[in-house]
């Protein structure tokens, strides 16, 4: 087991060698009791990708290397396998006995979030070795043997020291530099649809328009009609059968939804492509959640990693988090956490997003309000704008879908949508009269 520092005495807190070197052995309990208690610890081991070195406290490490050995034995991973584990290779009294296999173990059950605590420990971990490392060359510079020659060789030791700290367990998970050649010559496996010619797996989409402009009826629309194994414009079925959905509503009361749900729900069913139990869940949070917090994305990732679906739908992206709508860093934090739910289920990504208001020099822009990240983050970006034409705008709703950034694949999103019949969708593409020859409408002139 490692000894822990001693406290220090004032005159030792000057003196970076004579502290203890960073750890968090609240934060290590509470990792090690949450493998246990974890729905699935093999996957979790699997995801968490923890060493020995990433334990300050030995006694830690020795009942994470047990679980290991538990999964390579093929035994569920328990306080008593790992207690038996334990005491077979004579370590359990070492560790602390089975009375500490359940502290740690409660640590856990006060809201541990296992994939935050690793990140953490490894940080740790990398300092503790950063700190290593430049204790050893800080004695090799103090040595006066080697001459002025060795001044120069151990600068060159330096460098390598930091890069072999920096890629320590690292560079093992890299994936080989490919050839031109070699990329190119991979066949080509087509699209993974989610909603033909319009959203793939993995897309990242958002939507803006103004207060009641349309988004969140749009996206209620894409959750019931992808779910129910229908195009969201049409009503055509969808070749690729129901996809299953999940909604994240960070806005919306229960009563809210349920009303808005309800009525789309019963449209599905007049159709005859009813939606079937298991497709589209729904998750309420209406006071918003704050994923730059580790109990927001633990929230999310609960919610992904229980109905891993084809298609997510979360927002408004202003719900995401607590602090400046307009900071780059905290709109930075939120997207590592959407991209890695969408990585976990590969699932397609849509949220919805302000757009500004509109002034004097003319009609408000569509690029989401606050940080300018969201307009580059998203392979597609779409607002919807009431059309030119005063009736079309105002008895039908008639709306232009605009695409505000550069689409970074080619999509076929209907380029006028208005209201549907009574009794349908709420949306439905549509073409102006005054599309001509060319295709082109100057109003959007519904007939």
């Amino acid at each position: 087991m490692t000894t822990i520092a001693p406290p220090l005495v004032q005159d030792d807190l000057d003196d970076p060698f004579a502290r203890a070197e960073p750890n968090d052995l609240a934060a290590e309990q509470a990792l090690v009791g949450a493998v246990p208690l974890a729905r699935d610890p093999r996957r979790l081991l699997r995801d968490l990708h923890l060493t020995d070195s990433d334990f300050y406290r030995g006694a830690h490490a020795t009942i994470y290397t047990a679980y290991s050995t538990l999964v390579e034995a093929g035994q569920p991973i328990d306080p008593i396998t790992v207690a038996n584990r334990l005491q077979a290779q004579g370590d359990l009294i070492r560790v602390g006995g089975p009375g500490y296999l359940h502290t740690c173990i409660q640590a856990a059950e006060r809201g541990a979030n296992p994939e935050w605590l690793a990140d953490h420990l490894r940080a740790l971990a990398l300092r503790r070795e950063l700190i290593r490392a430049g204790r050893d060359l800080i004695d090799a510079a103090f040595d006066p043997t080697g001459g002025d020659e060795a001044a120069a060789e151990l600068a060159e030791q330096a460098v390598t020291r930091a890069r072999t700290v920096r890629d320590a367990g690292r560079a093992i998970q890299d994936q080989p530099v490919e050839d031109i050649h070699d990329h190119i010559s991979h066949p080509d496996e087509g699209y993974d649809w989610v909603l033909p010619g319009l959203l793939e797996h993995t897309d990242r989409v958002v939507w803006t328009a103004g207060e009641g402009g349309g988004k969140s009826v749009l996206q209620r629309q894409l959750a019931v009609t992808a779910a129910a194994g229908v195009l969201p414009f049409g009503g055509e079925p969808n070749a690729l059968g129901p996809q299953r959905v999940l909604v994240l509503d960070c806005e919306n009361s229960a009563r809210q939804s349920r009303r808005h749900y309800r009525a789309l729900m019963n449209v599905a069913e007049r159709q005859r492509t009813p939606v079937r139990r298991g497709q589209l869940h729904i998750d309420l949070r209406p006071e918003g959640v704050d994923l730059t917090r580790p109990d927001g994305r633990a929230w999310l990732m609960r919610r992904v990693e229980a109905t891993m679906p084809d298609l997510l739908i979360v927002g408004p992206i202003y719900r995401l988090h607590a602090g400046d709508p307009n900071s780059e860093e905290l709109a930075r934090k939120v997207t590592v956490v959407l991209d890695e739910a969408r990585a976990t289920a590969g699932c397609a990504l849509s949220l919805e997003a302000h757009s500004p208001q509109g002034g004097a020099m003319g009609p408000r822009a569509l690029r989401p309000v606050g940080s300018s990240l969201w307009l580059r983050w998203p392979e597609f970006g779409y607002g919807l704008r009431p059309v030119e034409d005063e009736r079309t705008a105002d008895e039908d709703r008639g709306r232009r879908v605009i695409p505000w950034r550069g689409a970074r694949d080619e999509r076929q999103w209907p380029v006028f949508i208005c209201q549907g019949a009574e009794g349908g969708w709420p949306w439905r593409a549509y073409r102006p009269i005054d599309t001509g020859v060319t295709g082109y409408s100057p109003t959007g002139a519904l007939s």
